[in-house]
């Protein structure tokens, strides 16, 4: 009878699949520390007993926190790319969407975003955040500036591409400035307040915008 061990080659998609599977527990588990104690108060050793492994085998894939969270920024690219396409895009052609209809949509799809990714703030909010890091969401800025002017564009056709450029930023700016606040909140009821304050301010700033070309 033949009892031969299976090859290394037919075992390596099994070993691949359990890496993977590794990984993506390593950075589940991070995601949840650097969401409750932020980045800097994490360590290497927390981050292993909240993902459930070893520190020794998150070592086997990652050398420290910055390469763990180095690895989450490439996994928010492609959440954050998702997200970005529901909450900003242009309305369609002869859709009537308002400006309150618009900004209701944006403001919701981001604060659901930040909701369901607590890290996400604690790394690239801050004033410090590493460059590798920062590196890797300035597309994804670009790119939400981009679809935020092609939606003001749509609401107020005759604006000049400086004056949008101008109210996308200082729009973006507000919103940016109030989303570490309103997802630090953890009364439910305050924080429905702090975003329709958000939107509220939104709306009050580019009502005069788009009105007065």
């Amino acid at each position: 009878m033949n009892s031969a061990r299976p090859s290394a080659t037919a075992d390596t998609p099994k070993r691949q699949e359990r890496g993977l599977k590794r990984m993506s527990a390593i950075l589940d588990g991070a995601e949840e520390l650097f969401g409750e104690v932020g980045f800097d108060a994490a360590t290497t050793n927390a981050i292993a007993a909240r993902s459930g492994i070893s520190p020794g085998s998150l070592y086997q894939f990652f050398r420290n926190k910055e390469q763990i969270a180095e690895a989450l920024a490439e996994r928010y690219v492609v959440d954050l790319t998702a997200a970005q396409s529901a909450a900003v895009h242009p309305p369609p052609d002869g859709s009537g969407e308002t400006l309150e209809e618009f900004v209701d949509r944006a403001v919701d799809n981001m604060v659901a975003f930040n909701a369901a990714n607590p890290a996400f703030l604690q790394l690239f909010s801050r004033a410090d955040t590493q460059p590798a890091l920062y590196a890797a969401v300035v597309p994804l800025q670009n790119e939400l500036a981009a679809r935020v002017e092609q939606a003001l564009a749509a609401l107020a056709p005759a604006l000049s591409t400086k004056r949008l450029r101008l109210h996308t930023l200082v729009a973006l700016q507000i919103a940016r400035g109030m989303m570490p606040v309103i997802a630090a909140e953890k009364k439910t009821a305050r924080k429905k307040e702090l975003v329709t304050e958000l939107k509220t301010a939104l709306i009050r700033y580019l009502t005069p915008v788009l009105r007065n070309v």
